[in-house]
C-alpha cells in the first residue's frame, strides 16, 4: 500500500470540511520564515555596516547595499534604512560579536567570534572608514593591505621603509601612523601600523600596536579583547 504524506495546510483543511466549515481558509507564514534578516554591525561616520541574510556590506548614507537595503541616514549606533519600501530604524547589536559590559566586570570588552572562513575577524573603524581585520596577537604591529591603507586615506609613501620577516621571507613595507583605531567600544589613538603590498597579505591583521593596551583572551570559539 503507497504511504501518502499530507501537508499540515491539508490536514486542517480535510478537518474543517469534516465539521462542516464553508468559507476561505487563509495560512499565514511568520514574517520570519519569508523575510530576510536585516542587521547593523558598526556604524563609522556616515557608513554603516549591514547585512541582509548572509551577505554583509559597507554602505554609504544615500546608497544602496545588498539586497537593495538603502542608507538614508547614519547616528551613532544607529542607522535609518529603506528596505522593501519600508523604512526602519536599525540599531547595533550588543550581543554577539561585540557587546559591552558591565564596568564592575572588567570594563568593555569585544568579543570575536570566527568568519566563514576560520579567521578571527572584525569591523574595525580606521580613521573613521570601516576595514575588515584579523585578530592576530602574533604580529608585532597593525598590518594593512594597501588598497586597506588608501581607503582609509594613509598614504605610505609618507611613512618610513622597513622590513619585517614573514612565512614567504622578508617583506618591505611602510610603517605609518593611524590617528583613530576603533573596534567595537575599543579605540586608541596614533597607533601604528604598516602598510604592505596586497599580494603579500591576504587580509589586513590587528596586531599588538593595538592589541597591547587590552587584554586578549580565549574564550572557547571565541576570543575576547577587553580593557584591562
Amino acid at each position: 500500500m503507497a504511504c501518502l504524506s499530507h501537508s499540515p495546510a491539508s490536514v486542517v483543511a480535510a478537518t474543517l470540511r469534516r465539521i462542516g466549515f464553508v468559507g476561505v481558509l487563509v495560512f499565514w507564514l511568520p514574517l520570519g520564515a519569508a523575510a530576510d534578516e536585516l542587521r547593523l554591525h558598526a556604524v563609522f561616520g556616515d557608513r554603516a555596516v549591514v547585512s541582509v541574510g548572509d551577505e554583509r556590506a559597507v554602505v554609504s548614507a544615500g546608497e544602496t547595499g545588498p539586497g537593495g537595503l538603502r542608507i538614508l541616514r547614519t547616528s551613532p549606533g544607529a542607522a535609518l534604512v529603506e528596505y522593501r519600501g519600508k523604512r526602519q530604524e536599525l540599531r547595533v547589536e550588543r550581543s554577539g560579536s561585540m557587546r559591552s559590559v558591565d564596568p564592575a566586570q572588567g570594563g568593555a570588552e569585544v568579543r570575536v567570534h570566527r568568519d566563514s572562513r576560520g579567521d578571527h575577524a572584525l569591523t574595525a573603524g580606521i580613521n573613521g572608514t570601516a576595514i575588515t581585520l584579523v585578530v592576530d596577537p602574533e604580529a608585532d604591529s597593525v598590518l594593512l593591505r594597501a588598497s586597506d591603507a588608501e581607503r582609509a586615506g594613509l598614504d605610505g609613501t609618507d611613512g618610513r621603509s622597513v622590513r619585517i620577516q614573514r612565512a614567504q621571507g622578508m617583506v618591505h613595507g611602510q610603517r605609518v601612523g593611524i590617528e583613530s583605531l576603533q573596534v567595537g567600544v575599543l579605540r586608541r589613538s596614533g597607533v601604528s601600523a604598516i602598510i604592505l603590498p596586497d599580494a603579500e597579505l591576504p587580509r589586513s591583521r590587528l596586531g599588538q600596536s593595538f592589541l597591547e593596551h587590552f587584554a586578549v583572551v580565549a574564550d572557547g570559539e571565541a576570543l575576547v579583547i577587553r580593557e584591562r
